[in-house]
């Protein structure tokens, strides 16, 4: 379960990106994040991937408050959450399939699995 309760992400500048959100996504529920630019979609997901902290509220995952998260305990939460971004994070000097090899290597995938 995911679990967004009452956090906001205020940036330098005075820049609100989301103010006071409190949502749950359920084990098995497939969502789609949707709104226009500017709306606090990609802030919402940075928060989720732990890429970034909120300035308030705390977000779960699994029960776990993932705001307190060590390093090592987010590389854990990454591999457990399905992210695409727009940008697709590619490398372009690598063609698709070395682009997933060179992700699952950083995964700390066997060679035979890759």
């Amino acid at each position: 379960m995911i679990q967004f309760l009452s956090v906001s992400k205020k940036f330098k500048g005075g820049i609100v990106a989301i103010e006071d959100i409190s949502f749950e996504i359920e084990e098995g529920e497939f969502v789609f994040l949707v709104g226009p630019s500017g709306s606090g979609k990609t802030s919402i997901i940075k928060l989720l991937i732990r890429e970034d902290v909120p300035t308030e509220g705390k977000v779960f995952f699994n029960n776990a408050d993932i705001t307190k998260f060590s390093r090592n305990q987010v590389y854990q939460l990454r591999r457990k959450i399905g992210v695409i971004f727009q940008d697709f994070k590619l490398i372009p000097e690598l063609t698709a399939a070395e682009n997933i090899a060179f992700a699952m290597e950083a995964a700390g995938k066997s060679e035979r699995e890759i």
